[in-house]
């Protein structure tokens, strides 16, 4: 089994028993592979298991998908996010005590794995099925002192293809939050390459201003099929963000109100033709949400059609997006980030 990188999800399609095996020994492969102790695989193992099987008794099938990071020896971290589209749950609180069951099963499914887990959020509405998020591993002990952002995030490549011209990052610094998102040009090696290349510049670049990264990303790409890129740059004094685009990577500000803002990217591609580059200023609102993604999600998604999610876990929102919105001809990346409230940990990902 391919252990892919850490901005990649890993996508198992669960449509009968046999995927939920499947399922159990990529995710056991992927929790040895960073390290996690056998205590930890096994809970992995565990949910995963109950989160595949639930899929195919109740769900009709879904998705599993698997990512992994890790930050240092000691905040390694698995996430499962299990998606159906099946019948869902009219009253999830009821479907989540042990003993409760529509399948004849004992009903231990959902309890179980919300005790194994580090972090644990759902999603599930009747008609439109069920989303589920599961993180495993080291919680951050270590506060946030300011502002900052929480985020998730679901990058997977077209289907047989092993790895994703699509890519993302999220670096934070003393008051300032930044985020890149790539849209390496085709799917394939060739375009992990060169997303791969464009997180290497973002890391090491120690410089704000999302127009002077996007200037030293298409430089850093001539060479290269290139790509389209985003970044979007949070200053928390001011409360301002500042996004400049080239190329696909569709970007939305989503306000408490319910009230929407499309971010403006130009025509180009970094490292082969830009045009046009611009800056352009936001106000960020208190409780706002930000989405961004690749053309590998329709545009057509609109988060007031899914009353009760936008509270939710940065990644769950992005999952709920990429299960119904996905277009799967193509890579696909949907970032989804929010301001961090006080005191919550620093491990990236982490919302608890």
């Amino acid at each position: 089994m391919t252990v892919t990188a850490s901005h990649m999800s890993s996508s198992i399609a669960v449509v009968e028993m046999s995927g939920v095996g499947e399922a159990r020994r990529f995710a056991i492969t992927l929790a040895e592979a960073h390290g996690f102790s056998e205590q930890a695989t096994g809970r992995v193992a565990l949910i995963v298991t109950e989160a595949a099987s639930n899929m195919v008794q109740h769900g009709g099938g879904g998705e599993i998908l698997l990512r992994a990071w890790s930050s240092g020896p000691r905040d390694c971290c698995l996430e499962v996010l299990a998606l159906d589209k099946g019948p869902g749950m009219a009253n999830v609180a009821a479907c989540m005590r042990d003993g409760f069951s529509t399948g004849g099963s004992r009903g231990v499914g959902l309890g179980a794995i919300a005790r194994l887990s580090t972090s644990f959020d759902i999603f599930s509405t009747p008609a439109n099925g069920t989303a589920l998020l599961a993180r495993v591993g080291a919680r951050s002990t270590r506060s946030a002192t300011g502002p900052g952002l929480e985020w998730g995030a679901v990058c997977v490549a077209k289907r047989e293809e092993v790895v994703s011209g699509d890519a993302w990052a999220v670096q934070e610094r003393s008051g300032v939050s930044t985020v890149l998102v790539v849209d390496g040009l085709g799917h394939g090696p060739a375009a992990h390459d060169v997303a791969r290349r464009a997180l290497q510049t973002f890391e090491h670049d120690e410089e704000t201003g999302p127009e002077r990264l996007l200037r030293k990303l298409d430089a850093d790409l001539r060479g290269t099929r290139g790509a389209a890129v985003a970044v979007a740059e949070l200053d928390w004094n001011s409360r301002t963000l500042c996004f400049a685009g080239v190329g696909n990577i569709a970007g939305t500000l989503l306000s408490p109100d319910a009230r929407s803002r499309s971010l403006v990217s130009h025509n180009g591609t970094a490292g082969q033709a830009i045009e046009h580059l611009q800056e352009f200023s936001y106000p960020w609102p208190v409780g706002a949400l930000m989405v961004l993604h690749s053309d590998g999600l329709s545009p057509q998604w609109e988060l007031d059609a899914y009353p009760g999610l936008s509270p939710k876990s940065p990644s769950l929102i992005a999952a709920v997006l990429y299960r119904d919105f996905v277009r799967r001809r193509d890579d696909v990346v949907v970032v989804v980030v929010r301001e961090r409230a006080p005191g919550r940990g620093v491990l990236p990902g982490d919302p608890s």
